[in-house]
């Protein structure tokens, strides 16, 4: 005989052990279970899978980016991106491609589905089928509906390969004239360092903020041969790999050691005190703004058409020994680290916007200053003019057209000299085509015509200088 309390205490017992049995069979459950994922779901409700969208619709589960999942290193069974990778644009679909390898399981199954580049454009000249082809190149004017890209088979595969897979199938359906599809299915190679280097990398170039995937910016090429040239020295521990990879990043932005440091695998067989040292480089750097340092060292230099390359081998030289003297003070470049810091301490205005050091982005700063400098001359302010297109050459003196317009402003200016020099700079870069307009510009300059016009206005739609006085 049982008292009611001793028999409210066995009842207890029993419902939570049958609670916590089916709790115990829930929990085997989900771990057994295979994630598939559902990329840009849409609409489209899959059951069984998680589907996924950057926008909520009637049938997501989960928002998300395609670029940014939520999920941890390989524990994801299959990924169908269907509809997706033309929204992403090519730049989106390369780091995408990364993103999907670190969620897959080693031999992870990726689906994705695609407009047929070739052959929907053959549709879309079609008379039969082109009113309802475009909106397979183009997609539509509705948020998250827009392609930014269409593939064909051989640039998707060079993408997927790249990336880590290795390819199973490449369908060309065609189930609607209208609408070709390309279907591509990929297997995902097996765990290596240099594999899971490059995915963290490229996920913390987004996350760090120095890359927008929906924004492609000028220095895209520049990360991309970092990452390449970073894996062969991120698999060896060691204070010559540690120093590499320093050399190679911080020239370019101390975000970028920043971002290789924190993918490196094995983080605790790589010597504790030198990455103490590069970390707290990658600080330094950050705090006295060292892209924008260096394109003040960069400006400042003098420069002679097409000796830009020899110039730029050298300033590298001086960067790697600058950076050396940073992690390793007192091992005899000491007087190297002051002579670079007094020589680049006073960063201009527009040297300050320079977040990133690079080619590309010096010249992109040429080019601005190059149209400021253009509209400054056309409204007539020839001294404002001088000094913008003057400075534009300074970031990057092989640009013909700034050059040009500067030696029409010297002959307005009674600078002659000065006027000729730039032009025999520009004739020794001129395109051909460009020759005959040159020539009659230069006839006009050393007065042999009194045509003094052609020169009197900055040079703005290049193309007519493309077009015979006659034709016009």
């Amino acid at each position: 005989f049982l008292t009611p309390l001793q028999y409210k205490c066995i009842l207890l017992m029993f419902l939570l052990d049958s609670f916590l049995s089916e709790l115990y069979v829930e929990l085997v459950e989900t771990m057994t279970k295979k994630i598939r994922l559902h990329l840009g779901c849409g609409l489209v409700h899959r059951p069984g899978w998680i589907n996924i969208d950057h926008y909520s619709t009637g049938a997501t589960d989960l928002m998300s980016r395609a670029v940014l999942l939520p999920f941890s290193n390989g524990v994801v069974d299959t990924i169908a991106s269907r509809l997706v990778v033309e929204q992403l644009g090519y730049v989106g679909t390369l780091y995408a491609l990364y993103e999907w390898w670190r969620v897959l399981v080693p031999g992870g199954t990726l689906i994705i589905e695609t407009p047929d580049r070739p052959v929907t454009f053959k549709a879309a000249i079609n008379h039969d089928t082109a009113p309802e082809s475009l909106p397979w190149i183009f997609g539509s004017e509705q948020v998250g509906f827009s392609h930014r890209y269409l593939f064909d088979a051989d640039e998707l595969i060079h993408l997927v390969v790249e990336a880590g897979f290795e390819i199973v199938s490449v369908q060309h359906m065609a189930l609607d004239p209208a609408h070709p599809t390309l279907q591509l299915t990929a297997r995902r190679l097996d765990n290596s360092v240099e594999a899971w280097f490059t995915a963290r990398l490229h996920r913390a170039f987004i996350t760090s903020g120095l890359l927008n995937p929906d924004d492609a910016p000028r220095y895209l090429v520049t990360l991309e041969t970092v990452s390449e040239q970073a894996r062969q020295f991120a698999v060896k521990p060691g204070r010559e790999s540690l120093v590499q990879l320093v050399n190679l990043s911080a020239r370019y932005s101390p975000e970028v050691t920043a971002c290789i440091l924190d993918s490196l695998p094995d983080h605790d067989e790589w010597p504790e005190e030198d990455m103490k040292r590069a970390r707290a480089l990658v600080t330094e750097l950050e705090r006295m703004q060292f892209p924008s340092r260096l394109a003040a060292h960069w400006r400042i230099i003098p420069k002679l058409p097409g000796k830009k390359d020899s110039l730029w081998a050298i300033l590298e030289r001086e960067i790697s020994f600058y950076l050396a003297a940073c992690l390793f003070p007192g091992e005899g470049l000491d007087d190297i680290r002051k002579a670079f810091d007094a020589a680049t301490d006073e960063p201009s205005e527009i040297d300050q916007q320079v977040e990133f050091f690079s080619e590309e982005v010096l010249t992109g700063v040429a080019l601005w200053l190059s149209g400021r400098g253009v509209r400054a001359f056309a409204r007539g302010h020839l001294e404002e003019s001088v000094d913008l297109l003057e400075l534009a050459l300074s970031y990057e003196p092989d640009l013909i057209w700034p050059r040009w317009n500067l030696a029409r402003l010297y002959l307005l200016l009674a600078r002659r000299l000065e006027a000729l020099g730039l032009y025999e700079a520009v004739q020794a870069k001129l395109p051909e085509r460009l020759h005959a307009a040159f020539k009659r510009e230069l006839h006009a300059v050393t007065e042999r015509t009194k045509d003094l016009e052609s020169f009197m206005v900055p040079l703005v739609d290049l193309r007519e200088l493309l077009v015979p006085d006659n034709d016009k």
